[in-house]
């Protein structure tokens, strides 16, 4: 084998996951990691051949960029006598951290939040069996793991032994979970039957936000979709080529190239955080479960500050998607998880537009964001005080 420059310090399978767009690289890496053997190898030509594993096949031929990204990752491996443990996978490895657990909370909001005694307990579930339940319920697929969710999620699971806390996962969409303090490289990616699980096991019981996600994510993956239509019509049209075919997580790297983009068709920030907030207000409607692909837009506006988002908003009228966009934005979790201290920087006549806009509307949901973000409407305190006077 011909020497390869070794890189510095590297997590081989953090290095992995984080290229989930090269799929063909991506199962490279995980069939040869998966090896019996993975430091037995040797590099053939276009193919790659292990002493007691062949990925030698026609699905697995690789272009020299693969090559050397295999190479390197092999040599590293190879270096460090070392053997990933892929196939001691996701599911293992949170089963054995949550053996003998003896209490489940389900609290709001994710993983990001500084003081997760405070939130709002939603469901506490302290029978053993239950929760042994619940846990053998989980079952990640490793072929579509190890992404970042740029979300905190919502809500968080978190297990009990006795009166320790063993782990805290938050639940991502309906979809995935993240588990920060365990070692997981990344966000596991639940099999369809085990998100069909947690989510109805929660709604049953009273948790219902996880099953309205990933029901407004079923609507709107539909062929024929009105809102959707809607929401490329109105995408910055330098972000077109950028969007994927069926956009279901958008990574850091992703957002960072779309802001790029965005940059080149509006140099000037003001102009961009206009046309990010008509893009953010012409998504389906709610402003919890919906497509998670309309959270791009979103992630676009938070590499913004407050104050560069109110200067842009005060230098204009708004019109009726930018004012729901800013409403939307200031009112959201990600938001209040992320800038707690920045809604008082909101101007109060700000605040009663983005108010008043919110409550004329029939989601239940979205006024009670709004009010929580914004304040109750004046409305009924004028009324209360025309009546004791």
């Amino acid at each position: 084998m011909s020497k390869v420059k070794t890189p510095g310090p590297v997590d081989p399978i953090r290095f992995l996951t984080q290229r989930r767009h090269d799929a063909k690289t991506r199962r490279l890496f995980l069939d040869f990691f998966a090896s019996p053997r993975p430091c037995a190898f040797a590099l053939k030509k276009d193919k790659i051949t292990g002493s007691e594993h062949s990925l030698a096949s026609p699905r697995n031929k690789v272009n020299g960029t693969m090559k050397r990204r295999l190479s390197a990752m092999a040599a590293i491996v190879f270096l460090a006598g070392c053997q990933p443990e892929v196939s001691k996978d996701w599911t293992t490895s949170l089963h054995e951290s949550l053996r003998g657990a003896t209490r489940l909370r389900v609290r709001a909001e994710g993983t990001c939040c500084n003081e997760p005694d405070k939130e709002e307990t939603l469901l506490d579930v302290r029978d053993a069996q239950e929760v042994a339940k619940v846990v053998q319920g989980i079952r990640i697929d490793p072929d579509e793991s190890g992404f970042h969710c740029l979300c905190c999620g919502d809500p968080t699971l978190e297990f009990y032994r006795n009166d320790t806390r063993i782990a805290s996962l938050s639940f991502h969409h309906g979809r995935s979970l993240r588990w920060p303090d365990g070692p997981w490289k990344g966000d596991g990616l639940l099999t369809q039957d085990s998100a069909n699980f947690l989510i109805e096991w929660l709604a049953v019981r009273g948790v219902e936000g996880p099953r309205k996600e990933r029901d407004g994510l079923l609507r709107h993956e539909r062929p024929s979709n009105p809102s959707r239509d809607r929401w490329l019509t109105e995408m910055p049209a330098f972000l077109t080529p950028y969007w994927p075919d069926r956009p279901i997580f958008f990574d850091a790297d992703a957002i960072r190239t779309m802001n790029t983009a965005l940059t080149n068709q509006f140099p000037d920030e003001g102009e961009r955080i206009l046309a990010l907030l008509n893009w953010f207000g012409s998504g389906a409607g709610p402003w919890s479960g919906f497509p998670y692909y309309e959270s791009a837009a979103e992630e676009l506006l938070l590499l913004h500050s407050t104050d560069a988002i109110l200067k842009a908003i005060g230098d204009v009228e708004l019109t009726n998607r930018q004012r729901e966009g800013a409403a939307r934005l200031f009112a959201g979790r990600q938001f209040r998880e992320l800038r707690p201290d920045d809604l008082c920087l909101i101007p109060d006549g700000l605040k009663q537009d983005l108010l008043e806009h919110s409550m004329n509307c029939d989601d239940e949901d979205k006024k009670t964001q709004a009010e929580r973000a914004f304040g109750k409407p004046r409305e009924a305190t004028g009324s209360d005080d025309a009546e004791s006077t």
